[in-house]
């Protein structure tokens, strides 16, 4: 056996030994995203800023946008009236 046959051979067994910790990590990565769509609609809903938002992920603003509105089933928050909109 050539050392690229027991390198993949090792790869092979380490896949197949954490699979079960790894299927793991997926369900919680899962619960995690759904509790942060959950949020950033929360926000949304509110009046939060995209920006405000992008500043606690520690991500730029179109990072954001690009994960989560899509996400959004629909953004119901209202935008203050300004200007000739108000009157």
């Amino acid at each position: 056996m050539t050392a690229k046959d027991e390198a993949l051979a090792a790869l092979a067994a380490h896949r197949a030994d954490t699979a079960p910790a790894r299927a793991q990590l997926d369900r919680e990565r899962a619960k995690l995203d759904a509790l942060d769509v959950e949020h950033v609609a929360a926000c949304r809903n509110a009046g939060v800023t995209w920006q405000a938002i992008a500043d606690v992920f520690g991500v730029a603003q179109e990072t954001v946008i690009k994960k989560y509105k899509p996400k959004l089933a629909v953004e119901t928050r209202v935008r203050p009236k300004t200007g000739k909109e108000a009157s």
